[in-house]
């Protein structure tokens, strides 16, 4: 799956307010943490927290996770066939 279909399909299960982790996702941790990261840059997600360890382990918490207005404009977008 394309990186901006996984964007598309993590956006939609936020709006339908669905659990969003690494499980339903169906990705490994990194790419999971990093795909959330490129959420919180873009700024179309607000409430998520990932950390790192040194070891390596990655944790990201989607408590309370909400969408911001690029959120619901990159879901009409896609949907309109724009992107």
């Amino acid at each position: 799956m394309e990186e901006k279909e996984k964007i598309y399909a993590i956006l939609k299960r936020i709006e339908a307010e669905q659990a969003v982790n690494q499980e339903v996702t169906e990705l490994e941790a990194e790419a999971f943490a990093d795909i959330m990261e490129e959420l919180i840059d873009s700024r179309m997600v607000e409430n998520i927290k990932i950390s790192r360890s040194g070891s390596g382990i990655v944790t990201v918490r989607t408590t309370d996770i909400k969408l911001t207005r690029r959120g619901h404009d990159f879901i009409l977008l896609k949907e309109s066939g724009r992107i």
